[in-house]
C-alpha cells in the first residue's frame, strides 16, 4: 500500500490486479453464500485475475509550500553548523483523494539556493531523524477543504555546505549580517509518515519548494553595540587584562550563535590588543549582554593613548568619543572553518562609556615661599596595585599657566625619599559595591611658576583655586608599565598656602 500510494501521489500509473471474490456485495458477512450470486459463479470469479492500470494523481504537488520560521543557526560546535526552526507545510490533496490523512512525522531534505535563478544549491539541511508533526485538516472555514496544515520542528539539523558552495554560503552570511532583509530559496523532498484509513503508511520523496525571508542584523550598527563597563583586572608584564560587558541589540529575527571568537581590538585604526568572546550569541529583538575579556599589548603607544584619553576627566579629550573597533582580522578568530573567511571582513565599532570612577588626582596644595606642591592621588581601580614612577605636568588657571612640575620618583639622585608613589586599591565594603579611593600625598615637588599664573595664585593665598592639569606620567599597574601616559583633568582644587 505504501508503494502504491507513493506512486499515486507522484502521478505515476500503477498496474493493479483485480481478482474475483467468493463474497458478493449482497452476501451477509456472517453467512457465506447467502445472496443473489450463485455459488458456481462465485467459484468462477475467484479464478479470474484482471490487470488494470490505476492512473496517478492529476495534482502531484502535494506539498504546496514549506515555510521555516524561528530559525536558529549554531556555529558554536566543531564541524557542521546546526539549524533549528519551526516548519509549516501546506498540503493539498488530489480531488479524488477523499480519505482522512494524519501526518505524524516528516523527514525533509532541504536544498538552499542563494537566488531564485541559482542552478546549484550551496547547502543542504537534513535532520538526523524524522521530526514529529501535527496535522490540521481543512474545515472550509479558516482552512480550505482538501488542504492540510502540517506543523513540525527541525531540532539541531546539520547544515552542510556543498562542494563549490562556499562562495554562495559567505554571500548568504553577508545578507544575514549586513542586510535589513534577506531572502533565500529552498527546494527538496520529504518523506512522511501518515496515519490513514488504509493504515500506518510511509510516503517517500514528496517534492516541495519555497523561500525564506528574514530580517538581517544590519551590520550590528542600527543600533550599534555598546560597552556597558570597562574594568582593568590585572597587569601582566607584557599585557594589561581588561574585562568589559558588551550589549548588542539584534534587529534580526534569526537566532545566531557564532560560538567562541578571538577578535582583534583596534584604536584609531591600530591594533592595541585582542578580545576573547566566550560565545557570541545573538537572540532576536533583545539587547544581548556579552562578557568580553581583552588583553592590551605592552610597549604600544596606541594602548597608552587609549587609556589616557579614556580615564582623563573633564577635558575635550574625554568627551565620550573614545571609540574602539572589534575586528575579525585574526587568522584564528574562530574554530569554525565555515566562518574564517567571513569573519576576516567583519568590523564593528564600540564607544567606550564615560569613565565613572574617582579621578586619579584628588587635589593638591601649593606653597608660595618654597615654590612646591603636594599632589594628592588615588588609585581608581579595584583589586590592582598602582605606582606613579614619573610625572611631568603643567597647571592652568583660566587661560593662565600657573606652573610646571617634573619629578622622577625612581631617581634617588633627585632627592626623593620614598621612591615611586604607591597607590593601594580603593577601600571597599564587604559587598564590594561601595568603594572609596585611598588618597596618598606625594612628597613636596618643586614647581616652576609663570608670572601671570603666579599673580592668580597670590590672590588665592589662604584659600583655593580650581586648576586644570595636563600631565604625562609613567605608571605601573601591577607588573604592567605605561610610559608617557597623557592624563588630563579639569576642576582640581588647589589649596594655596604661604609657608614652606
Amino acid at each position: 500500500m505504501e508503494s502504491f500510494l507513493t506512486r499515486y501521489l507522484h502521478g505515476n500509473t500503477t498496474q493493479v490486479h483485480v481478482r474475483g471474490s467468493s463474497f458478493g456485495p449482497d452476501d451477509s458477512p456472517s453467512r457465506k453464500h447467502v445472496g443473489n450470486t450463485p455459488p458456481w459463479l462465485q467459484k468462477a470469479l475467484e479464478r479470474i485475475i484482471i490487470r488494470v492500470p490505476f492512473p496517478g494523481a492529476k495534482e502531484t504537488q502535494l506539498i504546496q509550500s514549506l515555510e521555516l520560521t524561528g530559525i536558529k543557526i549554531d556555529f558554536s560546535i566543531k564541524g557542521d553548523p546546526l539549524i533549528s526552526a519551526d516548519a509549516v507545510a501546506m498540503l493539498k490533496k488530489p480531488e479524488e483523494m477523499q480519505f482522512h490523512m494524519d501526518v505524524t512525522q516528516i523527514e525533509p531534505h532541504v536544498f538552499l539556493y542563494l537566488d531564485q535563478s541559482s542552478e546549484k544549491p550551496f547547502a543542504t539541511v537534513q535532520p538526523n531523524q524524522p521530526c514529529p508533526a501535527t496535522t490540521e485538516e481543512g474545515n472550509g472555514i479558516d482552512l480550505p477543504l482538501q488542504t492540510m496544515r502540517v506543523k513540525s520542528k527541525l531540532v539541531r539539523a546539520p547544515f552542510k555546505v556543498l562542494p563549490g558552495g562556499q562562495k554562495d554560503f559567505e554571500a548568504f552570511l553577508n545578507r544575514v549580517f549586513y542586510g535589513k532583509k534577506s531572502k533565500i530559496y529552498i527546494r527538496g523532498t520529504s518523506d512522511a509518515t501518515v496515519d490513514s484509513d488504509f493504515g500506518h503508511l510511509n510516503i517517500k520523496d514528496l517534492e516541495f519548494n519555497g523561500e525564506i525571508e528574514t530580517k538581517g542584523l544590519r551590520g550590528m550598527q542600527h543600533p550599534p553595540p555598546q560597552i556597558n563597563s570597562i574594568t582593568i583586572t590585572k597587569g601582566h608584564i607584557d599585557a594589561l587584562q581588561v574585562q568589559t560587558e558588551l550589549s548588542i541589540h539584534s534587529p534580526a529575527d534569526v537566532d545566531v550563535n557564532l560560538g567562541e571568537l578571538n577578535m582583534a581590538l583596534l584604536y584609531e585604526g591600530h591594533v592595541i590588543g585582542n578580545t576573547s568572546i566566550p560565545e557570541l550569541k545573538l537572540s532576536p529583538g533583545l539587547s544581548n549582554k556579552l562578557l568580553v575579556s581583552a588583553w592590551l599589548f605592552g610597549d604600544n603607544d596606541y594602548v597608552t593613548d587609549f587609556i589616557g584619553n579614556y580615564i582623563s576627566k573633564g577635558t575635550n579629550l574625554s568627551d565620550n568619543n573614545v571609540t574602539l573597533t572589534i575586528s575579525g582580522q585574526h587568522s584564528n578568530a574562530t574554530r569554525s572553518v565555515f566562518l574564517k573567511e567571513f569573519l576576516k571582513h567583519i568590523n564593528f565599532n564600540v564607544q567606550a562609556p564615560p569613565f565613572d570612577k574617582e579621578p586619579l588626582l584628588a587635589d593638591c596644595q601649593m606653597y608660595i615661599l618654597s615654590s612646591t606642591v603636594i599632589m594628592s592621588l588615588r588609585n581608581p581601580f579595584n583589586d590592582i596595585e598602582m605606582a606613579i614612577n614619573k610625572i611631568n605636568a603643567s597647571a592652568t588657571y583660566e587661560e593662565y599657566e600657573v606652573g610646571t612640575i617634573n619629578a622622577n620618583f625612581e631617581d634617588r639622585g633627585e632627592g626623593w625619599k620614598n621612591g615611586p608613589m604607591k597607590l593601594p586599591p580603593p577601600s571597599c565594603d564587604n559587598s564590594e559595591k561601595h568603594c572609596t579611593g585611598v588618597v596618598v600625598n606625594s612628597e613636596k615637588i618643586p614647581i616652576a611658576t609663570k608670572k601671570l599664573g603666579y599673580e592668580a595664585i597670590k590672590k588665592a593665598l589662604g584659600g583655593s583655586i580650581d586648576v586644570s592639569v595636563a600631565s604625562e606620567v609613567s605608571v605601573m599597574i601591577d607588573k604592567f608599565k605605561l610610559n608617557n601616559l597623557r592624563y588630563h583633568q579639569s576642576n582640581i582644587t588647589a589649596k594655596v598656602r604661604k609657608g614652606f
